[in-house]
């Protein structure tokens, strides 16, 4: 202890550094489970724009049939076209899933909310908590890679010929004299006198 007070460190510290160690390490530790929902929702709605969102961001065909089937068995069936999401069911139940039969369940689930999300803005009121504050979904995005077009050609053009004229000015303007021979010149100026 008289150590540690003699280095300018009193117990105060040694204690707030444990302290700042434990804070930093209590969101590791904790991220075992998702604390985002309780339960699943009872409402048909919510689910199928559930099923949307992951036929969105390319879900495994059997999450999505997994929410489908939660929907149709979920008490609250309000506003929704059961036939249509019954339909979606079995484009997905059968063979050969493919990213054309993922552009028509999201069709006849859509068509079976009536074209509008639960989440979506009511009557021109601002998004609040969790509500998305939009109607749409849209498909995930992925942008080309490498140069794809004339434009991307012309940028990359344009970035190589930057880099290529600052290279020209650096050595076309450089000094006449480098730092080692104006100190080797300013050493043997003050050894002569």
């Amino acid at each position: 202890m008289r150590r540690n007070l003699a280095l300018g460190r009193g117990p105060g510290l040694i204690m707030s550094g444990a302290v700042a160690a434990a804070a930093l390490l209590l969101p590791v530790a904790g991220s075992g489970t998702a604390w985002a929902h309780g339960e699943e929702s009872d409402e048909s709605a919510i689910l199928l724009e559930q099923a949307l969102a992951l036929i969105a961001n390319n879900a495994y065909e059997s999450q999505v049939a997994e929410r489908i089937d939660d929907a149709l068995m979920a008490p609250h069936k309000e506003d929704v076209d059961l036939s249509r999401v019954r339909q979606a069911q079995d484009l997905i139940e059968r063979p050969g899933y493919s990213a054309a039969v993922s552009r028509q369940v999201k069709v006849l689930l859509l068509d079976s909310l009536g074209g509008k999300l639960p989440s979506a803005p009511r009557n021109g009121k601002p998004a609040t908590g969790d509500e998305t504050g939009t109607s749409v979904v849209l498909d995930e995005f992925r942008p080309a890679r490498g140069i794809s077009d004339g434009g991307d050609a012309v940028l990359a053009g344009l970035g190589v010929a930057v880099i290529g004229g600052g290279l020209w000015l650096s050595r076309r303007l450089r000094p006449p004299h480098t730092l080692r021979e104006l100190e080797h010149r300013e050493r043997r100026h003050r050894e002569a006198s």
